[in-house]
């Protein structure tokens, strides 16, 4: 009985340390990785000292500098399917970004945007094509989208165009497991991967995340032909090239990697010649509002703990239970049992003949 006691708790030992190795090993690189269905809002909220408004009047686009205005930019991410990487188990999904920025006080659209990124699923990383010895993600799948200047014609919006071109860096999200350091992430205003420097650790409505901050120093984005009036010239149109800088702050529950919260603080100015004359066409700050807060927050309840059982508390008890198991066993099964007593020795009886 001992015996068999012994080889079942010693079967129940092997089982659990297994489970303690194939945990993280195996198990965990299958689950942390983030869905394929997405579709998902964010909104962040804030004020801006300047902002570059373009307005219809009837006549045609109208340019002035807003001052003091209270800004909301809404951010839609979704999956496309139609993408070939979007299959069963893949490794690399496939998600379209639109941000839109409007002026609160009477709905006018600032800026509008939109790029479809193929990234790893497990890592965030937007994918950098290698050949075609390495095609992870179609030439297609990564793009980011630019209006015209122009119309075609008076009264129609700006043609669209897909400029396809990878988006290296972390995109949407950090890694699972964020680590203590610097992170490439991309920025979607000078289009590359920006070091985002970790700084610490700070509480954000309850949940103890990482803070990064990535700095981007002045970039030149672009140059076009603006209206005169906007940089102070009496010609028409004047060639000016448009400059940015920004501070962009990260707060990163490290488990998931989920950005709990986020700001952006961003200045863009036109630049004419080398007269150094320059006009601000931005200046403004804009942060996650309270309820995208508690949506990464309540996304964050709901994973990790999961992740967390997969990647370290289970391990730990699995293997602690079954180291404990396995000794106990070996003592049960090595042990010998206990000699018996000898028989006691009976007394002789001793028969007396009667005479």
């Amino acid at each position: 009985m001992r015996r068999a006691f012994g080889l079942i708790l010693l079967a129940l030992g092997v089982f659990a340390v297994a489970g303690a190795v194939l945990l993280p090993a195996y198990v965990y690189p299958k689950l942390a990785k983030v869905p394929l269905d997405q579709d998902s809002t964010s909104v962040l909220e804030g004020t801006a000292s300047k902002v570059l408004a373009v307005t219809d009047d009837g006549s045609g686009p109208v340019s002035t500098i807003r001052e003091n205005a209270k800004l909301t930019a809404t951010g839609h991410v979704q999956a496309n399917f139609a993408a070939p990487e979007m299959h069963q188990d893949t490794d690399y999904a496939v998600w379209l970004l639109a941000v839109q920025v409007v002026d609160d006080a009477d709905g006018t659209v600032l800026t509008a945007s939109k790029r479809q990124v193929c990234f790893d699923r497990r890592t965030a990383e937007g994918y950098e094509p290698r050949g075609e010895t390495d095609p992870k993600c179609d030439a297609k799948s990564s793009y980011v989208t630019e209006l015209k200047d122009k119309a075609d014609k008076d009264g129609q919006k700006p043609a669209e165009t897909n400029d396809y071109k990878a988006q290296p860096g972390l995109n949407f999200k950090f890694p699972f497991g964020t680590e203590q350091k610097d992170y490439k992430v991309y920025d979607d205003n000078t289009g590359t991967a920006v070091t985002a420097r970790y700084t610490g650790v700070e509480t954000v409505n309850g949940i103890e995340t990482y803070k990064f901050v990535q700095d981007i120093p002045d970039t030149k984005l672009d140059s076009k032909k603006v209206p005169g009036s906007l940089v102070g010239s009496d010609q028409s149109t004047v060639d000016a090239d448009l400059y940015y800088r920004g501070v962009n702050t990260m707060w990163v529950e490290p488990v998931t990697g989920v950005e709990v919260k986020q700001q952006q603080q961003q200045h863009q100015e036109l630049r004419v010649g080398t007269s150094g004359s320059s006009t601000v066409v931005f200046d403004g700050t804009l942060a996650y509002n309270g309820k995208t807060i508690s949506q990464m927050v309540d996304q964050i309840n709901e994973n990790k703990g999961r992740l967390e059982f997969l990647s370290s508390t289970g391990p730990l008890w699995l293997g602690i239970g079954g180291g404990v198991l396995i000794l106990v066993a070996i003592v049960l099964l090595v042990r010998r049992r206990p000699a018996e007593p000898p028989a006691p020795r009976q007394r002789r009886q001793v028969v007396f003949a009667q005479t």
